[in-house]
């Protein structure tokens, strides 16, 4: 058994737990969504990304450099008109 764990920890399987710890931490901050696939494939639908073999890239560079140069405030300002969108439209 001690083998065996050996084996995967050395194999690959350590890589799957700094992932799998990465993306909870990410998750709880709320710095990315948890179903991160689905997120990127809503990116593609809406033509802010393009799908190149198995990755995205963005569309344009400057739409990359628009969502580059944002800061925290912006980030936040942002998210409150969209908020505020959607409780007036309801």
């Amino acid at each position: 058994m001690l083998i065996g764990l050996l084996s995967w920890l050395f194999g690959g399987g350590g890589a799957v737990m700094h992932h799998s710890i990465l993306r909870s931490i990410l998750w709880s901050r709320g710095d990315v969504p948890w179903n991160y696939a689905r997120f990127l494939d809503y990116c593609h639908d809406h033509i802010f990304l393009r799908k190149v073999g198995g990755g995205y890239i963005f569309i344009h560079r400057m739409l990359m450099e628009h969502f580059a140069s944002l800061t925290d405030d912006d980030i936040e300002r942002l998210a409150a008109d969209i908020e505020a969108a959607k409780s007036v439209s309801r």
